[in-house]
């Protein structure tokens, strides 16, 4: 998939957060057809949508992503885009390559995702895409 000339690549992860997300919004939407716009998970997925489509792709670089040494110098290429004040969806790019890899939604809340994504941190700090 393309966007603002932006290859943009999705992991595993990720995929499969979004997965369980859409399954709450349609949920959601079922269980209030007038109202279900107001549920948290439909403008969670709403704002993850946006930003992945959207505004991450007119500025990887932005200064409001870099993380500095927050975990450690050796990671500072890997980009944090804060989602409300609960959520951080975590990226890099490439600019020569201009490519951007979506690498999975951090929260306390999906715990369980988190564990099971950690497998592909581990190694090397690396993401296998």
């Amino acid at each position: 998939m393309q966007r603002h000339g932006w290859h943009l690549l999705f992991h595993e992860c990720l995929i499969e957060q979004l997965r369980k997300l859409e399954v709450a919004v349609q949920r959601a939407k079922t269980q209030d057809p007038r109202g279900f716009e107001s549920n948290a998970n439909v403008k969670l997925f709403n704002a993850l949508a946006r930003l992945l489509l959207e505004t991450a792709p007119s500025g990887p670089d932005r200064e409001e992503y870099r993380q500095g040494d927050t975990m450690g110098a050796e990671l500072r290429h890997w980009r944090r885009a804060r989602i409300g004040r609960r959520f951080r969806l975590f990226f890099r790019f490439d600019s020569r390559s201009r490519i951007i890899i979506f690498a999975r939604v951090n929260a306390d809340d999906w715990a369980t995702l988190r564990a099971a994504c950690t497998a592909d941190w581990k190694e090397d700090g690396e993401v296998d895409v």
